[in-house]
C-alpha cells in the first residue's frame, strides 16, 4: 500500500532546503544501557527537554512498500545534537520512514497502531517520554548524567530502529531528527501534517460500524487515496459478513 510516498517526497525536499544536515549510520549493536523499565527523569535532573509544552514538537511515521524511498539504517540530524543544545528546552521533530511489506486492506490499521506504539517500548537509562498530549506530538526528557555519558540522538535513533526490526513486516528504517528551531518544526508540519487526516480516516473505518460515506468528515481523504478506498470497501465487506 502506498499512502505516504508523496509525503516522503516532501520530506526530501524539506531536507534539501536545509543548510546543515548531518547524516550518519545507525549503531549496529545495542548502543545504550536499559533503564530497567522504570527510569524517571525529574525536572531537576533534566539536561535537555525535547518538544516540551512551551515549544514546538512533531512526531511522524511514514511507510512505503517502495524500499528505494528509504535510506536504510540512516539517521539524519537537522540542528544541534543534545550536547550542543543552548537551552534546556528545545523544539523537536522526529520523522521515521519505514519500508514495509505484506500490508493489506485488512491488516494496515492494526500494523499502523503497532508501529505508533513502538516508541513507548524504548527503555533507555536517562531517557523518558514525558507525555504525548496529542496526535503527532511528543514530549521527552534526557538527564544531564546521560548527556555527560554520551547519550545522543544517534543513540535514540539507533535504539528505536532496533525495536522496529522486531516487526516482521518492517524491512528497513530511516530516522530524521529536527532540532533546528520552532520555524523548522512548523514548516515540516505544514508539509506533512495532512497525514493526520489519513490516519484518522483509518481509525474511523476500523472502529465504527457505520459506513455512510455521505456523512463522513473524511470523505475527501478517501476520495483522493485509492488505498484508503480499498480499505473502506474491505471494512464494509467484513461488516456485512458479521
Amino acid at each position: 500500500m502506498e499512502l505516504f510516498s508523496t509525503h516522503i517526497a516532501r520530506v526530501r525536499k524539506f531536507m534539501e532546503e536545509r543548510r546543515d544536515v548531518r547524516t550518519f549510520r545507525a549503531f549496529p549493536s545495542r548502543p545504550w544501557p536499559e533503564g530497567g523499565g522504570r527510569d524517571v527523569v525529574l525536572m531537576g535532573d533534566t539536561g535537555v527537554e525535547l518538544g516540551g509544552p512551551e515549544t514546538e514538537s512533531y512526531s511522524l511515521i511514514l511507510w512505503t512498500e517502495n524500499s528505494s524511498l528509504v535510506n536504510k539504517d540512516t539517521i539524519s540530524l537537522i540542528g544541534p545534537e543534545l550536547a550542543e543544545a543552548g537551552s534546556r528546552s528545545i523544539a523537536f521533530g522526529r520523522i521515521v520512514i519505514l519500508s514495509i511489506e505484506g500490508f493489506t486492506e485488512e491488516n494496515t490499521f492494526r500494523r499502523c497502531r503497532e508501529m505508533e506504539q513502538m516508541r513507548f517500548l524504548l527503555d533507555l537509562k536517562g531517557f523518558m517520554i514525558r507525555a504525548v498530549p496529542q496526535f503527532q506530538r511528543e514530549w521527552s526528557r534526557v538527564s544531564r548524567d546521560a548527556i555527560s555519558r554520551g547519550f545522543s540522538l544517534g543513540v535514540l535513533g539507533s535504539s528505536l530502529m532496533r525495536l522496529f526490526r522486531e516487526l516482521d513486516y518492517v524491512t528497513g528504517s530511516e530516522i530524521i531528527f529536527i532540532t533546528e528551531n520552532e520555524d523548522a518544526i512548523r514548516k515540516i508540519r505544514s508539509l506533512t501534517g495532512d497525514t493526520a487526516r489519513i490516519i484518522a480516516a483509518m481509525n474511523k473505518m476500523a472502529e465504527e460500524m457505520s459506513f455512510d460515506c455521505s456523512e463522513c468528515e473524511y470523505r475527501d481523504v478517501c476520495d483522493e487515496a485509492e488505498d484508503l478506498r480499498r480499505m473502506r470497501d474491505a471494512c464494509i465487506g467484513n461488516a456485512a459478513r458479521r
